[in-house]
């Protein structure tokens, strides 16, 4: 009796061992939430050069949080900033709070390159 108690006590251990562990889901916000975006310091008082940029694209990972211009480095111009809608969609906003692109949107920048924009979907800031 007491060896098939014990096989029976080993092979709930083996099976609880072997049992698939299930990732947390965490549950989308019932409201925005602000993403920080990398801004340039103050308004710019230099003009703002004629030259377009590369297309960006806005690329949003929702699994790891994280933004991605299109593999640039990029620095937005003052006031911008960005939200994560409760539909787990990124939006980022000018300034005056308008949105200017979306997860998945490709946006036209310019400006003496991607640390300096100062044009965004050819209006200048």
């Amino acid at each position: 009796m007491k060896l098939i108690m014990a096989l029976v006590l080993a092979a709930g251990l083996a099976a609880a061992c072997s049992w698939p562990e299930q990732e947390t889901v965490y549950p989308l916000p019932s409201a925005p939430i602000t993403i920080v975006l990398s801004t340039q310091a103050g308004a710019n008082s230099t003009a703002c050069p004629p030259a377009d940029l590369a297309p960006v694209k806005v690329d949003w990972d929702a699994t790891h949080r994280g933004l991605s211009m299109g593999g640039e480095k990029l620095t937005w111009p003052s006031g911008f900033s960005a939200r994560l809608l409760p539909s787990g969609r990124l939006e980022i906003l000018a300034p005056n709070g308008t949105v200017i692109a979306r997860d998945g949107d490709t946006i036209k920048l310019g400006g003496a390159d991607y640390m300096h924009v100062c044009r965004v979907q050819s209006v200048q800031y």
